[in-house]
């Protein structure tokens, strides 16, 4: 089974064995702003991965987008709105090809693979530079009627304080989204505003351990504006389990620190939903996809 996945910084490839089990990949830089050079991209890297051999069922591809019939809209790479990536791609790739939400890919492989297989219901929020979600009922994907379950990203940030959603417009159009403030983009927005220097992520954690005060504090704003982003998944879904994956999903802090802001957000005192991290690697939309278009 192959699956594909776009998302703004890279294109997976990755092939699955039978039931998901085992899985190699290969990426490549996602083009900045062409479709055209994504669609050679994605041939090139296909052909890189499969060689000569033929390309058996459909192939599934994970794309930052809502699905809709006539095309992907309100996409993180804005190329890709109102394209006809599927007529395009089994041109490309000269097989069937299946297009599922970014976020849906990811939550279905993880709820597969992932740290708590067998979870009744999975919400996943996958947050990178962009970010996605999706929601897995007893091993079933729930999409929605108008396609856009698991959109969390851009809902309004809950109970914001005095002036913090001032200035934080969304590539979406909205103002207050809650991607400007949990995003990994935003993340590093924040400690730049501060000090007046770029760090990426991994750095800001590094420095937060090593007792950088700037660092730690951007961290804990993170963490609290995390803990509101889940309690009003938590109040409106009630799942079993949320998975948190994406390079802020490396975080190990998050876990404990997450949890703790709960109970000033949520409706019950102790709320028994757990969260984790996301174990399945940066290939699991790709592999997600390619089982979902195997089904």
């Amino acid at each position: 089974m192959l699956g594909l996945s776009i998302d703004n910084d890279l294109i997976h490839a990755a092939i699955v064995k039978d039931g998901g089990a085992a899985v190699s990949s290969v990426t490549a830089a996602t083009p900045d702003d062409s479709y055209r050079a994504c669609l050679q991209t994605i041939a090139s890297l296909v052909g890189q991965h499969v060689g000569n051999n033929t390309i058996k069922g459909s192939v599934g591809v994970a794309i930052p987008a809502v699905i809709r019939e006539q095309g992907p809209t309100n996409s993180a790479l804005p190329y890709l709105n109102g394209k006809n990536l599927q007529q395009d791609l089994q041109a490309a790739l000269g097989c069937p090809i299946r297009l599922y939400s970014y976020g849906t890919c990811f939550t279905y492989y993880e709820a597969v693979h992932g740290a708590v297989v067998g979870a009744n219901s999975l919400f996943g929020m996958h947050i990178d530079t962009h970010c996605t979600g999706g929601l897995v009922v007893n091993g079933v994907c729930m999409d929605g009627n108008n396609g856009i379950a698991g959109n969390w990203a851009h809902l309004p940030l809950p109970a914001p304080v005095p002036y913090e959603t001032d200035g934080q417009t969304c590539w979406c159009g909205r103002t207050g989204c809650m991607e400007s403030f949990v995003s990994a983009a935003s993340l590093e927005k924040d400690y730049v505003n501060i000090t007046g220097n770029h760090l990426a992520i991994d750095a800001i954690a590094a420095a937060a351990k090593d007792s950088d005060i700037v660092a730690e504090n951007v961290l804990q704003v993170l963490e609290d504006r995390l803990g509101r982003a889940t309690a009003a998944i938590i109040t409106l879904l009630d799942p079993d389990v949320i998975i948190i994956g994406g390079r802020i999903g490396q975080m190990e802090r998050l876990i404990s620190n997450v949890p703790r802001k709960w109970p000033g957000y949520v409706t019950v005192q102790r709320p028994k939903t757990q969260l984790f991290l996301a174990k399945t690697g940066p290939h699991a939309a790709a592999a997600g996809a390619a089982m979902l278009a195997s089904g």
